[in-house]
């Protein structure tokens, strides 16, 4: 039987607090690439903190979201918080499907999603062996690809308040990035990245969630709570929270594959966190506050040894699957195909690390985005 994480004591939660220690302040570079990449008359005044501020369009990122302090003063070593918001959101979510708030919460849908410009992935990136272990090891689970152009159906018809966002913007990756999480509202179930093999069942991680969300370890932007394998019930109220995410950063320059990562990629997803939480910029969340959000939402945080188990520095030393922990359900391959990879920065960063430079790969813009998926 798998070991669960985040059900049960939340033993694992003393992962250091995690994922979010600042929400994705530690996207210093980012933010930087951001403010240096802006116009006059489109200044970033604060990605990560109250406001931002486009020429004279202002969006307070905290409005529909008030920090809260001390969560009503209560004591967290001993948990006892009643975060009553947290609640409003149940009873309405509940109230989405049959009216009353009562019942237990929905179930993360027993579905696989993934999402390509089309059809057909090319097996040059994708082994079709990664997308047929998905679907051999969860028997009876519906499969869907979705292609670019149903995504953009799927927003037009579904969520129109986020049609000239999505359509706005400049890269490939971006609209990707956004489709996902609308599929993840919309329909339910798990979304993987196209390089991801599965070896395990995902059932056992199912239990008693409706949200499960996975750690990412590694020294990179992405390390934290991933966007590249999630699972949801239908219409988790979190991807309304993510939408408005989407909706503050959507205008971030467009200067490197950081940029990415902070306007829809995984930072996103902790900046949402974040926002749920009622959180202040650089305020650490806590075990308590996760175990809060699990008896109230149904959201899990996995341990990176199940659906993370080897980090992109580490690939090449996990081939197959014996080279990886027992607890591992899946494994990703890191493809990466949005990146125009260059091996001299690579190398370089390679070499900054054994030097002793641990923030080496959060260094500078990043690397350049395909604007287009060329493949």
């Amino acid at each position: 039987m798998l070991r669960r994480i985040a059900c049960g004591g939340f033993a694992l939660f003393a992962l250091g607090q995690l994922v979010l220690q600042r929400s994705l302040t530690d996207f210093s570079d980012g933010r930087r690439a951001a403010s240096a990449g802006a116009s006059a008359q489109h200044a970033v005044d604060s990605v990560d903190g109250i406001t931002l501020s486009w020429g004279d369009v202002v969006v307070d990122l905290d409005a529909l979201y008030p920090p809260q302090a001390g969560w009503d003063g209560g004591d967290w070593s001993g948990g006892g918080v009643a975060a009553p918001w947290l609640n409003a959101m149940r009873e309405e979510w509940l109230r989405s499907f049959d009216g009353a708030p009562t019942g237990a919460l929905p179930p993360v849908t027993h579905s696989l999603h993934q999402t390509w410009k089309d059809a057909f992935p090319p097996r040059e990136l994708f082994s079709p062996r990664w997308r047929t272990s998905l679907q051999r090891a969860n028997p009876g689970w519906k499969y869907r690809l979705w292609t670019d152009a149903e995504n953009l159906n799927l927003v037009r018809s579904r969520y129109p308040q986020l049609l000239k966002t999505y359509e706005g913007y400049p890269s490939s990756i971006q609209r990707a990035d956004a489709a996902r999480y609308a599929i993840a509202h919309q329909c339910g179930g798990f979304y993987f990245d196209l390089d991801y093999e599965c070896f395990r069942p995902l059932g056992p991680l199912l239990a008693g969630a409706s949200l499960i969300l996975s750690y990412k370890s590694g020294s990179n932007l992405s390390k934290g709570a991933s966007n590249s394998v999630f699972g949801s019930a239908p219409r988790h109220p979190f991807w309304s929270v993510v939408f408005d995410v989407l909706r503050n950063r959507s205008r971030t320059p467009l200067l490197g594959h950081t940029a990415v990562l902070f306007s829809t990629g995984p930072a996103v997803l902790r900046e949402a966190l974040r926002r749920m939480l009622r959180l202040r910029a650089g305020e650490p969340i806590s075990a308590p506050m996760l175990a809060r959000l699990f008896e109230s939402l149904g959201i899990v945080l996995l341990d990176a040894a199940f659906l993370h188990p080897v980090t992109a520095e580490r690939r090449e030393l996990a081939r197959s699957e014996a080279d990886l922990p027992p607890s591992a359900v899946c494994t990703h391959h890191f493809v990466s195909s949005w990146v125009a990879h260059n091996s001299s920065e690579h190398a370089e960063t390679e070499r900054r690390r054994g030097e002793g430079h641990q923030n080496a790969a959060v260094e500078g813009a990043g690397l350049s985005v395909r604007h287009a998926n060329e493949w």
